[in-house]
């Protein structure tokens, strides 16, 4: 089966912390979890796949070893970290605007429909949203673009999600 995701002998090391040796791979189609207490190294091994923080190893993504053709792949990701990175004066609207000018694969019609499925107000500066909301805010965005491989740490750290009866 092919993966969307390879991780092989994965290791960082910061003063006080090492994370040493990780291999996974995660089959195209599949949800994985990594569980482990705080400060395990699990933002650690997210940030090492996406690049943001140097490590040793390999990491192929969706086919394509890291440091490889790279900048393409990661308009196939879509990611959520347990903070909010956006600019909280602007409204999920305006957000949305900047994303589709970001995002080739930007679905301006999915990202409304996702903000009412969410119950996102469109046009509330996102300083006045709860960390809940913000939290659903960014994975309605992390969505928008019709990712292939979505990377969520923390995503539903303060969400509370009603379903339908």
């Amino acid at each position: 089966m092919e993966n969307a995701l390879r991780v092989s002998h994965v290791s960082k090391d910061y003063p006080g912390f090492s994370l040493k040796d990780i291999s996974f791979e995660l089959p195209k189609g599949s949800v994985m979890g990594l569980i482990g207490q705080n400060g395990a190294g699990k933002t650690t091994t997210l940030k090492s796949i996406l690049g943001l923080v140097s490590s040793e190893g390999e990491i192929e993504i969706l086919g394509s070893v890291s440091g490889k053709e790279t900048l393409a792949k990661k308009e196939e990701i879509g990611v959520v970290f347990d903070e909010m990175n956006f600019y909280e004066t602007l409204t999920p609207e305006e957000t949305g605007k900047i994303f589709n000018k970001i995002y080739k694969n930007w679905d301006e019609k999915y990202y409304q429909r996702l903000l009412k499925t969410f119950e996102v107000p469109g046009n509330k500066p996102m300083k006045e949203f709860s960390t809940g909301m913000k939290m659903k805010l960014m994975i309605v965005a992390a969505m928008a673009h019709h990712p292939k491989l979505l990377i969520l740490d923390e995503a539903t750290s303060g969400v509370a999600f009603g379903f339908p009866s």
